[in-house]
């Protein structure tokens, strides 16, 4: 009697079911579904592949069945499909693809573009050893579930469409987008109108949790979110500020612009990754927006922080949510950091470049003018050596060329050029050069 290949793919995962301790003594087999060809897992069947997987044709997961993939490596081919219950075979709800393995990692190797039916209805990640992406981008139709790993995005995208959900996500199991300024993020489809929050659970790194979540209204969106490694002055490049800041920058693009969207935004850091100058000024801090246009972070009033939970299970200790507001519209790509830094006023001061401390009167000290009796400002000045020659923490233009620091207490400086730091309040350190010409 002659089967056609749907059928016999039937008989075959029927083996896995009823013999299973045979198929796994072949796990060398690579399982194959052709082009062409159709497989279906009728609902609450529960079945298992204890093989590497190629799909080149049509994977049916009905609802509230299961795929138990004990493989290393799922391939979708060009052309592949994996449809649902429904007419379309995208639409309905489908099963699971459960990958499970102990021992080692698994692999999701995505060969055929993102179109809605060649993504997955539903997957459960149930290995601690991690699931890493290849190929191009992963698209999830329904519901992604964490129980055990993380999803190593290794430059790709998961992409979760319009009302996918995310469940069992904690401190222990994300979406790892990498530490670079460029690379793998986490893709959630909006329409605009959801007046909740959409969750993003997510780090830069296996052992550094740092999700956000986002509330969004607006035109239709795809909003996209990854989180990396350091502070830098123009966002992906310069010069890293991990002292004032939390050491992560989280962007975030939006698929369509917007001039009339609203933005509210709550990013989760742990206490390991703050900066030491945060650290001490924590209760001071906000969430700051880079602003591109004038090519700096911006300062707000100080939001306070509140206990870290984004996540499925306990509150995450030793970690802190900070929240922005943004109405108005913005631009594709935005950068936040959190930060204790307050605006840059040095515009306000006139510094002086150099002094003459000779007692005629004439630029004898030097003066920062503009200077009001409540500024704190505090003043470091170094020699060509490096070596620190004089320090005030409330500085009240009296510095007349006289050291009080390492060895120069109450001694008369020599000529030359020297270097300054200077903190206006809270703001960012201003540097400088002052010429001593007597």
């Amino acid at each position: 009697m002659h089967l056609n290949r749907t059928y016999q793919l039937y008989i075959l995962f029927a083996f896995y079911i009823l013999f299973p301790s045979i198929l796994k003594a072949q796990e060398i087999v690579q399982m194959t579904v052709h082009s062409g060809e159709s497989f279906y897992v009728h609902p609450e069947a529960n079945v298992s592949v204890f093989s590497d997987l190629n799909n080149s044709g049509s994977i049916g997961s009905y609802n509230q069945s299961v795929i138990n993939f004990h493989g290393e490596r799922w391939n979708n081919m060009s052309g592949s499909q994996i449809l649902d219950e429904s007419a379309n075979g995208q639409t309905g709800f489908g099963g699971s693809i459960r990958f499970s393995a102990t021992t080692l990692p698994q692999y999701i190797n995505t060969l055929n573009n993102s179109q809605p039916n060649s993504g997955f209805p539903n997957i459960t990640l149930d290995n601690p050893q991690n699931l890493i992406l290849q190929g191009n981008d992963l698209l999830v139709r329904r519901s992604f579930n964490f129980q055990s790993g993380k999803v190593i995005l290794n430059n790709r995208n998961t992409i979760m469409q319009a009302s996918a959900n995310i469940a069992g996500f904690d401190n222990n199991k994300y979406f790892v987008t990498g530490t670079a300024t460029s690379g793998g993020s986490l893709i959630r489809k909006t329409s605009g109108s959801q007046n909740t929050q959409i969750i993003f659970p997510l780090g830069s790194t296996v052992g550094s949790y740092t999700p956000a979540s986002i509330t969004y209204t607006g035109v239709t969106q795809d909003l996209k979110l990854r989180v990396f490694d350091n502070v830098y002055d123009k966002a992906i490049f310069g010069n890293p500020d991990n002292v004032n800041f939390v050491t992560k920058t989280w962007n975030l693009s939006f698929s369509n612009l917007d001039p009339n969207a609203n933005l509210v935004l709550n990013a989760q850091h742990n206490s390991t990754e703050e900066g030491s100058q945060f650290t001490a000024d924590r209760t001071k801090s906000f969430l700051s927006r880079y602003q591109s246009n004038i090519e700096k972070w911006d300062s707000t009033t100080g939001t306070g922080l509140t206990p870290g939970i984004i996540t499925t299970g306990s509150p995450v200790p030793n970690s802190f949510i900070s929240t922005r507001t943004i109405s108005g519209g913005m631009s594709l790509n935005e950068y936040f950091s959190k930060s204790v830094l307050k605006e840059n006023v040095l515009a306000n001061y006139r510094v002086p470049v150099g002094i003459s401390p000779n007692n005629d009167g004439l630029n004898d000290k030097f003066v920062i003018e503009n200077l009001k009796a409540t500024d704190k400002v505090r003043i470091d000045i170094y020699n060509r050596w490096q070596s620190l020659v004089f320090r005030d923490t409330n500085y009240k233009n009296t510095f007349e060329g006289i050291g009080n620091q390492n060895g120069m207490v109450n001694n008369t400086l020599p000529d030359g050029t020297y270097y300054y730091i200077l903190n206006f309040n809270d703001s960012k350190p201003v540097t400088g050069y002052i010429i001593i010409n007597r």
